[in-house]
Protein backbone atom coordinates (compact mmCIF):
# COMPACT_ATOMS: atom_id res chain seq x y z
CA UNK A 1 0.00 0.00 0.00
CA UNK A 2 2.93 2.48 0.86
CA UNK A 3 4.19 2.01 -2.49
CA UNK A 4 0.97 2.79 -4.44
CA UNK A 5 0.83 5.53 -2.21
CA UNK A 6 4.30 6.96 -3.18
CA UNK A 7 3.61 6.28 -6.55
CA UNK A 8 0.25 9.17 -5.77
CA UNK A 9 2.47 11.64 -4.20
CA UNK A 10 4.98 11.62 -7.45
CA UNK A 11 1.58 11.30 -9.64
CA UNK A 12 0.50 14.35 -7.62
CA UNK A 13 4.05 16.36 -8.14
CA UNK A 14 3.53 15.94 -11.72
CA UNK A 15 0.29 17.57 -12.10
CA UNK A 16 1.11 20.23 -10.00
CA UNK A 17 4.18 20.91 -12.13
CA UNK A 18 2.24 20.78 -15.48
CA UNK A 19 -0.88 22.67 -13.96
CA UNK A 20 -0.90 24.09 -10.83
CA UNK A 21 -3.40 21.52 -8.99
CA UNK A 22 -3.21 18.25 -7.85
CA UNK A 23 -2.73 18.32 -4.25
CA UNK A 24 -6.54 17.67 -3.41
CA UNK A 25 -5.30 13.76 -4.29
CA UNK A 26 -3.22 13.67 -1.54
CA UNK A 27 -5.87 13.23 1.39
CA UNK A 28 -7.92 10.69 -0.19
CA UNK A 29 -5.12 8.72 -0.64
CA UNK A 30 -3.59 8.54 2.46
CA UNK A 31 -7.31 7.71 4.00
CA UNK A 32 -7.45 4.88 1.46
CA UNK A 33 -3.75 3.54 0.99
CA UNK A 34 -2.10 3.86 4.31
CA UNK A 35 -2.77 3.12 7.88
CA UNK A 36 -3.48 6.54 9.44
CA UNK A 37 -6.74 7.56 10.55
CA UNK A 38 -8.26 10.13 8.85
CA UNK A 39 -7.87 13.32 10.56
CA UNK A 40 -4.44 12.35 10.44
CA UNK A 41 -3.99 11.79 7.38
CA UNK A 42 -6.05 14.86 6.34
CA UNK A 43 -3.49 17.09 9.07
CA UNK A 44 -0.22 15.15 7.31
CA UNK A 45 -2.03 16.20 3.48
CA UNK A 46 -1.83 19.17 4.75
CA UNK A 47 1.69 19.53 5.97
CA UNK A 48 3.10 17.84 2.53
CA UNK A 49 1.55 20.71 0.58
CA UNK A 50 4.11 23.11 1.84
CA UNK A 51 6.56 22.38 0.01
CA UNK A 52 5.15 22.21 -3.70
CA UNK A 53 3.66 25.72 -2.04
CA UNK A 54 7.36 26.68 -1.64
CA UNK A 55 8.44 25.42 -5.06
CA UNK A 56 5.40 26.77 -6.99
CA UNK A 57 5.89 30.32 -5.22
CA UNK A 58 9.93 30.39 -6.68
CA UNK A 59 8.92 29.11 -10.17
CA UNK A 60 5.38 31.59 -10.31
CA UNK A 61 7.99 34.24 -8.73
CA UNK A 62 10.07 33.77 -11.73
CA UNK A 63 7.51 34.33 -14.30
CA UNK A 64 6.27 37.45 -13.00
CA UNK A 65 2.86 36.21 -12.14
CA UNK A 66 2.32 36.85 -8.20
CA UNK A 67 1.08 40.33 -7.89
CA UNK A 68 2.53 40.41 -4.08
CA UNK A 69 1.23 44.02 -2.59
CA UNK A 70 -2.11 43.34 -4.33
CA UNK A 71 -2.64 39.58 -3.28
CA UNK A 72 -1.79 40.43 0.86
CA UNK A 73 -5.34 40.08 1.87
CA UNK A 74 -5.87 37.10 0.18
CA UNK A 75 -3.23 35.07 2.34
CA UNK A 76 -3.76 37.07 5.43
CA UNK A 77 -7.57 35.51 5.18
CA UNK A 78 -5.61 32.12 4.28
CA UNK A 79 -4.89 32.04 8.16
CA UNK A 80 -7.62 30.68 8.79
CA UNK A 81 -6.85 27.27 8.10
CA UNK A 82 -5.21 27.39 11.64
CA UNK A 83 -9.05 27.38 13.34
CA UNK A 84 -10.46 25.18 10.19
CA UNK A 85 -7.35 22.64 11.43
CA UNK A 86 -8.76 23.35 15.11
CA UNK A 87 -12.58 22.30 13.83
CA UNK A 88 -11.08 19.35 12.40
CA UNK A 89 -10.15 17.93 15.64
CA UNK A 90 -13.55 18.32 17.16
CA UNK A 91 -15.69 16.99 14.43
CA UNK A 92 -16.05 12.97 13.87
CA UNK A 93 -14.25 11.93 10.67
CA UNK A 94 -17.17 10.83 8.73
CA UNK A 95 -18.35 13.79 8.03
CA UNK A 96 -14.89 15.25 7.19
CA UNK A 97 -14.59 12.44 4.45
CA UNK A 98 -18.06 13.43 3.22
CA UNK A 99 -16.89 16.90 3.28
CA UNK A 100 -13.45 16.15 1.61
CA UNK A 101 -15.71 13.71 -1.04
CA UNK A 102 -17.89 17.14 -2.12
CA UNK A 103 -14.35 19.22 -2.61
CA UNK A 104 -13.11 16.75 -4.72
CA UNK A 105 -15.43 16.25 -7.00
CA UNK A 106 -16.31 19.94 -6.88
CA UNK A 107 -12.40 20.24 -8.31
CA UNK A 108 -13.81 17.22 -11.06
CA UNK A 109 -16.35 19.80 -12.16
CA UNK A 110 -13.67 22.85 -12.33
CA UNK A 111 -11.30 20.42 -14.36
CA UNK A 112 -13.87 18.69 -16.57
CA UNK A 113 -15.64 22.23 -17.58
CA UNK A 114 -12.61 24.67 -16.62
CA UNK A 115 -14.64 28.20 -15.56
CA UNK A 116 -14.03 31.24 -17.96
CA UNK A 117 -12.83 34.73 -16.56
CA UNK A 118 -15.53 35.87 -15.55
CA UNK A 119 -16.51 40.16 -15.42
CA UNK A 120 -14.18 41.90 -13.16
CA UNK A 121 -15.71 42.65 -9.78
CA UNK A 122 -15.17 45.80 -7.78
CA UNK A 123 -15.41 44.12 -3.99
CA UNK A 124 -14.27 40.21 -5.08
CA UNK A 125 -11.23 42.08 -6.64
CA UNK A 126 -10.43 44.43 -3.90
CA UNK A 127 -8.89 44.02 -0.49
CA UNK A 128 -12.50 42.80 1.26
CA UNK A 129 -13.32 40.64 -1.56
CA UNK A 130 -9.85 38.76 -1.50
CA UNK A 131 -9.63 38.84 2.36
CA UNK A 132 -13.18 36.60 2.13
CA UNK A 133 -12.03 33.98 -0.33
CA UNK A 134 -8.52 32.90 1.17
CA UNK A 135 -10.52 33.17 4.57
CA UNK A 136 -13.44 30.43 3.48
CA UNK A 137 -11.10 28.80 1.14
CA UNK A 138 -8.34 28.61 4.08
CA UNK A 139 -10.67 27.49 6.56
CA UNK A 140 -11.99 24.74 3.88
CA UNK A 141 -8.26 23.37 3.92
CA UNK A 142 -7.81 23.07 7.62
CA UNK A 143 -10.68 21.30 7.74
CA UNK A 144 -10.29 19.07 5.39
CA UNK A 145 -6.15 18.81 4.40
CA UNK A 146 -7.22 19.31 0.63
CA UNK A 147 -5.83 22.69 0.18
CA UNK A 148 -6.99 26.29 -0.33
CA UNK A 149 -6.33 26.87 -4.08
CA UNK A 150 -8.34 24.08 -5.46
CA UNK A 151 -10.94 26.13 -4.40
CA UNK A 152 -10.08 29.94 -4.34
CA UNK A 153 -8.50 29.48 -7.87
CA UNK A 154 -11.87 28.95 -9.87
CA UNK A 155 -13.39 31.72 -7.37
CA UNK A 156 -10.63 34.12 -8.38
CA UNK A 157 -11.36 33.54 -12.01
CA UNK A 158 -14.86 33.65 -11.71
CA UNK A 159 -14.52 37.07 -10.43
CA UNK A 160 -12.31 38.59 -12.90
CA UNK A 161 -8.79 37.53 -12.21
CA UNK A 162 -6.45 36.34 -15.31
CA UNK A 163 -6.18 32.22 -14.85
CA UNK A 164 -2.27 32.62 -14.77
CA UNK A 165 -2.04 34.85 -12.04
CA UNK A 166 -4.85 33.22 -10.38
CA UNK A 167 -2.73 29.98 -10.24
CA UNK A 168 0.48 32.35 -8.90
CA UNK A 169 -1.51 33.75 -6.50
CA UNK A 170 -2.35 30.32 -5.07
CA UNK A 171 0.97 29.62 -4.59
CA UNK A 172 2.08 31.45 -1.66
CA UNK A 173 -1.49 30.81 -1.02
CA UNK A 174 -0.96 27.33 -0.31
CA UNK A 175 2.24 28.12 1.74
CA UNK A 176 0.53 30.46 4.40
CA UNK A 177 -2.89 27.47 4.89
CA UNK A 178 -0.12 24.80 4.87
CA UNK A 179 1.62 26.30 7.68
CA UNK A 180 -1.39 27.88 9.59
CA UNK A 181 -3.72 24.41 9.12
CA UNK A 182 -0.51 22.24 10.26
CA UNK A 183 0.29 24.50 13.70
CA UNK A 184 -3.52 24.12 14.25
CA UNK A 185 -3.20 20.24 13.47
CA UNK A 186 -0.08 19.80 15.50
CA UNK A 187 -2.11 21.17 18.57
CA UNK A 188 -4.27 18.34 17.78
CA UNK A 189 -1.69 15.71 17.28
CA UNK A 190 -2.64 15.05 13.82
CA UNK A 191 0.59 15.27 11.86
CA UNK A 192 2.48 11.98 11.27
CA UNK A 193 5.74 13.26 11.24
CA UNK A 194 7.55 9.90 10.35
CA UNK A 195 5.69 10.09 6.59
CA UNK A 196 6.17 13.53 5.66
CA UNK A 197 9.50 13.85 4.71
CA UNK A 198 8.72 10.86 1.73
CA UNK A 199 5.61 12.50 0.78
CA UNK A 200 7.61 16.12 0.57
CA UNK A 201 10.38 14.31 -1.64
CA UNK A 202 8.19 12.66 -3.64
CA UNK A 203 5.73 15.32 -4.88
CA UNK A 204 8.57 17.95 -5.08
CA UNK A 205 10.51 15.22 -7.66
CA UNK A 206 7.33 14.99 -9.33
CA UNK A 207 7.03 19.06 -9.73
CA UNK A 208 10.16 19.18 -11.43
CA UNK A 209 9.20 16.41 -13.95
CA UNK A 210 5.76 18.36 -14.58
CA UNK A 211 7.55 21.39 -15.10
CA UNK A 212 9.26 20.01 -17.42
CA UNK A 213 6.88 18.02 -19.67
CA UNK A 214 4.29 21.21 -19.08
CA UNK A 215 6.19 22.32 -22.35
CA UNK A 216 5.09 19.39 -24.41
CA UNK A 217 1.60 18.02 -22.74
CA UNK A 218 -1.69 19.54 -24.02
CA UNK A 219 -3.04 21.05 -21.21
CA UNK A 220 -6.78 20.68 -22.12
CA UNK A 221 -6.27 16.82 -22.02
CA UNK A 222 -4.54 17.01 -18.80
CA UNK A 223 -7.60 18.84 -17.23
CA UNK A 224 -9.84 16.35 -18.33
CA UNK A 225 -7.54 13.78 -17.11
CA UNK A 226 -7.43 15.13 -14.00
CA UNK A 227 -11.42 15.75 -13.56
CA UNK A 228 -11.76 11.66 -14.42
CA UNK A 229 -9.43 10.86 -11.64
CA UNK A 230 -10.65 13.37 -8.65
CA UNK A 231 -14.38 12.33 -9.84
CA UNK A 232 -13.59 8.48 -9.58
CA UNK A 233 -12.12 10.09 -6.05
CA UNK A 234 -14.14 11.61 -4.66
CA UNK A 235 -17.16 8.87 -5.74
CA UNK A 236 -15.25 6.31 -3.71
CA UNK A 237 -14.68 8.80 -0.35
CA UNK A 238 -17.97 9.64 -0.85
CA UNK A 239 -20.04 6.07 -0.81
CA UNK A 240 -17.22 4.89 1.79
CA UNK A 241 -18.32 7.26 4.10
CA UNK A 242 -21.94 7.16 3.40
Amino acid sequence: MLLALYAVCLVVGVLVGLAGVGGILIPPALILLSRLEAHTAMGTALASLLVLGLVGTWTYWRMHCIPWRRSLPYFLGGLAAWPGALVNALVPAEPLVVLLACLILFASFCALRPPRQGKHSAFWLGSGGFCCIGAITGLLAGMTGAGGPVLSIPWLVAVGMPPLVAVGMSMPYQIVTAVAGTLGNIQGGHVDFSLLPALCALETLGFAAGAVLARRMETGRLGRVIGAVCFVLGLILLLRAL
